[in-house]
Parts: structure tokens; C-alpha cells; sequence
């Protein structure tokens, strides 16, 4: 599906037995979108987990991408992101302290719910699915992954929302 704001590129979802062959599995097209990376990841969610294997596999690829040379931005909200989680961005921002940045979301108003990934500026996965065994495998999630316009609108949103918080505007 085509419009004035780009394409659908495809629909994913997780909880098998509602898709029923009609989308995409939401993990697989989470890991391919984020491993075809050429230059940047820009990553926004609300729900970080612990130490369970598709956030293993998660913070593996973002390992392996920073390796690669490409640059990560993770934005995730303070009440939601694990210890487990936390420990690992850290020690990503010390071994790759030019390529990985990471804020986490704190206010007392409001909180961070946008599920959202950006590779290179081109492409968006939009859904309601956190970074979580549950959201990528049992929960009824849903993924979108767009392409064009849409897509670099989401990266210059996740732009100005870094720099907000880099910056202690109250947010």
C-alpha cells in the first residue's frame, strides 16, 4: 500500500494463533530490519526486559551492528526498562562510546509509549510491540514496517526527542 506518506512495506504480528498466515511473524521481521542497517538505528520504546533471550538476541544485534560501525540511539521510559537492560546499554556506551547513545525518559507527567525503529532514516517499524520476550512472541502485537516519507518524519520526531532530553528540556 502506497501513499502521499510512503509504503506499507509489511504487516507482522506475534501471538500466532490471531495472524493465522494473513501477517508476518513480528520477530523475525524485527531482527532482519534492524541487522539490514547500513548507518543508523534510532529505537524508541517503552518496555525494555530483563534477561530473557529475545532481549539477549536484541542487545546482541545492537552489539554486532555497533561492531559494524553503524550508530545507535535507544530512548526508553524510566519505569519500564529492566536493571538487566540498563546494565547492558551502559556497557554498550563504554565499549562503543562514539557510535551508542541512550536516554532514559523520566517525568512526572507524562511517560514514553511510542514503540518505534528507524533504520538509516528510511525505514519505520511502527506497532504496539516493546522489546520483550512477551511482545515478540506471545502477546498480540502488531508491526508495521513503512518506508519513505513517513519514515524519515519518524526519524527527525526521534531527533527532536533526543535532543530534548539531552538537553533537559521538560518533556
Amino acid at each position: 500500500m502506497t501513499g502521499s506518506m510512503g509504503t506499507v512495506e509489511e504487516i507482522s504480528a506475534s501471538g500466532k494463533d490471531w495472524y493465522n498466515g494473513i501477517a508476518g511473524d513480528i520477530r523475525h521481521m524485527f531482527f532482519k530490519t534492524i541487522a539490514s542497517a547500513q548507518d543508523s538505528i534510532q529505537i524508541s520504546t517503552y518496555s525494555l526486559g530483563g534477561d530473557r533471550e529475545e532481549v539477549n538476541e536484541f542487545f546482541d544485534k545492537i552489539e554486532e551492528q555497533l561492531a559494524s560501525e553503524r550508530n545507535v540511539n535507544i530512548i526508553v521510559d524510566s519505569e519500564n526498562c529492566s536493571k538487566f537492560a540498563r546494565k547492558e546499554m551502559r556497557d554498550l556506551k563504554s565499549r562503543f562510546p562514539n557510535r551508542f547513545t541512550y536516554q532514559i525518559f523520566e517525568s512526572e507527567s507524562k511517560s514514553l509509549h511510542a514503540k518505534l525503529v528507524v533504520v538509516d532514516r528510511t525505514t519505520a517499524l511502527v506497532g504496539s510491540a516493546n522489546i520483550s520476550q512477551r511482545a515478540l512472541v506471545s502477546n498480540y502485537e502488531i508491526m508495521l514496517k513503512v518506508s519513505g516519507k513517513a519514515a524519515a518524519d519518524i526519524s527527525l520526531m526521534l531527533d527532536n526527542l533526543r535532543k530534548m532530553l539531552e538537553d533537559g528540556t521538560d518533556v
